[in-house]
């Protein structure tokens, strides 16, 4: 048998609205959910330290933050620390607060080891969507905890459409 040397049909050869800037208003009208986890900081957190990462870099115009869920095995007790998770929009040069809140208490959320918990979102639908470059990313800044967090992790669930 010969090897098919033609390229793979992307799924926008066949879903209308799929690929990038195809629909009304130049953005695609539906998507593919991606999920992506990604620690957020060492495994174990340690007092006083500043935790940053990229959780997604947007490969294309008119992705969507669908959801956010944080979850650890060891939660986080005492001390003030806080989580903030922004979109930052490469051509505005600006971050813009994908949480209903400026930041999270990872000593509260996830209220559970173990167990996901949803972050609420903003309802400002701008935030949570994102263009060619943009990226969600996160800041987590762990105070002097009683109880040092482990295997803090965030899980996105991001809507793609496909690229042409």
């Amino acid at each position: 048998m010969a090897l098919n040397t033609d390229r793979l049909k992307s799924l926008g050869d066949t879903i209308p609205g799929l690929y990038e800037k195809s629909g009304q208003a130049g953005v695609a009208s539906v998507g593919v959910q991606k999920q992506i986890t990604v620690p957020l900081g060492a495994p174990l957190l340690v007092d006083g330290v500043t935790y940053k990462g990229i959780v997604f870099v947007a490969p294309c115009d008119g992705c969507f933050i669908k959801e956010l869920w944080l979850s650890a095995p060891v939660l986080i007790a005492g001390g003030t620390s806080t989580l903030a998770i922004d979109n930052y929009d490469a051509s505005a040069n600006a971050a813009r607060n994908a949480l209903s809140t400026t930041n999270v208490d990872p000593a509260v959320t996830p209220a559970v080891a173990l167990e996901g918990s949803v972050l609420t979102l903003t309802t400002t639908l701008a935030n949570r969507t994102m263009d060619e470059g943009d990226v969600l990313n996160f800041v987590l800044v762990c105070g002097t905890m009683t109880t040092d967090g482990q295997g803090y992790a965030l899980t996105a669930t991001v809507i793609v459409p496909d690229i042409q």
